[in-house]
């Protein structure tokens, strides 16, 4: 069941031996072995990798809990020993998000030596020099299987007194810019047909590359700036800015953590992993509902 668990979690007999200090011959013998007592695969195996197949998601589903368990009940009776960890982070979401709560996961995670990295191209390093990624993603276009984090909603802000919100959003996008994100051009449409636009609504399009100048246009009284609400809440000071119609498009953009050892321990990684989401899960749920705009 170890081996299972291990295998199942790296995705590779390579990485998942190297975890239990076993040969891959002997790791794979024991994977065999489980397979032969429950009565059918567990794994879709490739040249490099194990892909569990839906027999061995639900049973890993069932195992992985109480596996822990057991470690965690030797790892407390073991000598003190050090776990590595790299994880790579926006720099947005290090700076906003994860820096402020780390020492809560740092008190309660003693043994797991924890470093973040916030250089670029986190994909590509997945699995050789970091072990966990928390980046940017839109549902359905991933390269890798990720688990969602903070879902994104879009909305319009605005410097306070940019325009009058008694005279409604279109009035307003018919004589003020509109401020959009030029790498997230889908974010615009899916508003449009939330918030009740035509497709066809004429609009005056302002475009920023990147999510601190487009906040900075913005504050600065350069228009309505179509956000989405981690960009207003990441990318420096949003004071001044309001949302004058209060409206909120659910999209399919959310940040996403994926995983794959690279040389860290893979508990180390599972506990981040699930402290990670637990947290954020946690902070979704206690937001503010949105109110969705009714009239445009």
């Amino acid at each position: 069941m170890e081996a299972f668990v291990a295998a199942a979690r790296a995705g590779s007999l390579r990485k998942a031996s190297e975890e239990l200090s076993l040969s891959v011959s002997a790791l794979s013998r024991r994977v065999l072995k489980l397979e032969q007592h429950v009565g059918r695969p567990l794994f879709t195996r490739g040249a490099n990798e194990y892909r569990l197949n839906e027999d061995g998601m639900r049973l890993f589903e069932e195992l992985k809990l109480p596996m822990d368990q057991l470690t965690a009940v030797f790892e407390r009776r073991a000598a003190p020993s050090r776990k590595q960890l790299v994880v790579g982070v926006p720099t947005s979401f290090a700076t906003a998000w994860l820096i402020p709560r780390l020492d809560r996961f740092r008190q309660s995670n003693p043994d797991i030596d924890l470093r973040i990295e916030t250089s670029g191209s986190p994909i590509e390093k997945l699995g050789s020099t970091l072990d966990m990624i928390i980046f940017f993603a839109e549902e359905g276009k991933g390269k890798i299987e990720f688990q969602p984090l903070r879902p994104q909603g879009a909305y319009v802000v605005a410097r306070e007194g940019l325009v009058d919100p008694l005279d409604g959003l279109r009035a307003a996008l018919r004589s003020t810019p509109l401020l959009v994100h030029r790498h997230l051009p889908q974010m615009l449409d899916t508003w449009k047909a939330e918030v009740g636009l035509p497709a066809d609504f004429p609009l005056n399009v302002d475009t920023y590359d990147d999510g601190p100048l487009l906040i900075a246009a913005a504050q600065s009284g350069l228009g309505l700036a179509l956000v989405l609400e981690d960009m207003e809440n990441f990318y420096g000071s949003s004071t001044g800015l309001v949302r004058p119609f209060g409206e909120y498009a659910r999209t399919s953009f959310s940040y996403a953590i994926a995983t794959k050892p690279a040389s860290g321990s893979v508990h180390a990684i599972e506990r981040f992993r699930q402290w990670v989401i637990q947290t954020t899960d946690a902070e979704t749920q206690s937001r503010v509902p949105r109110k969705k705009l009714e009239t445009v």
